[in-house]
């Protein structure tokens, strides 16, 4: 397979952006609080993270509290496995953010070194 070509602003950093998280972990790491306290959620509304979600509730990650204010807009919490997949996601998504926020730094570095250089070198 071939590799995809750079795009400008990957070519300036030296190296593609990273991937963002996938889905199913965003929607998993939203359960976990900044201090590391577990919270409940409504289901996500936006159709693309409509796959992620039923496969959270098929393995049995989240669970209904019976508390709903009409459709698709009932709070869900965690269940014991999906405490441990959270923290596991919430991790990754972290790596993932930090990740992508050094190459934005090293896009920001590389551009001004670059409108820095004289226009005939």
């Amino acid at each position: 397979m071939a590799k995809k070509k750079l795009s400008w602003s990957e070519e300036i950093v030296g190296r593609p952006l990273p991937k963002d998280s996938p889905y199913i972990d965003q929607i998993m790491a939203g359960f976990v609080k900044a201090d590391g306290a577990f919270c409940g959620r409504m289901e996500p509304g936006d159709r693309w993270l409509r796959p992620a979600w039923t496969k959270a509730r098929r393995a049995g990650w989240v669970k209904h509290s019976g508390l709903g204010f009409g459709k698709n807009a009932g709070i869900w919490f965690l269940t014991d496995r999906g405490e441990t997949e959270a923290l596991a996601a919430k991790a990754r998504v972290t790596a993932t953010k930090e990740a992508r926020t050094q190459w934005s730094r090293d896009f920001t570095e590389a551009h001004r070194k670059k409108q820095e250089e004289p226009a005939n070198a």
